[in-house]
């Protein structure tokens, strides 16, 4: 099983049954797949991926900002640009709909 590694609970969503994640787009992540669902390397608990939906981050928004960072839509793509650097902007990315393991 793939894992899925946060160095920052953010907007304490890994607290959540079912939270997001934006990432650059991998063939790593798969609808229906399971993943160990890390904080700082520590195990969380598993989750399975139940929807992927593709886009550029110039069409972040203040909804998939604020749900998945707690932060607005110009401090979330700050973030981005600070997380995946100078190409940033050109990159496709997946927004992650997981669902917790229990």
């Amino acid at each position: 099983m793939q894992t899925i590694n946060f160095n920052y609970n953010w907007n304490n969503k890994l607290n959540c049954k079912s939270f997001t994640t934006i990432r650059p787009k991998s063939s790593k992540y798969k609808i229906g797949e399971k993943y160990k669902i890390m904080l700082k390397n520590q195990f969380l608990y598993d989750a399975v991926i139940v929807d992927i939906r593709t886009f550029k981050l110039d069409k972040v928004n203040e909804f998939i900002a604020r749900i998945d960072t707690g932060y607005s839509k110009e401090e979330c793509v700050d973030i981005m640009k600070k997380m995946y650097g100078e190409n940033a902007e050109n990159l496709e990315y997946f927004l992650i709909l997981l669902s917790r393991l229990e």
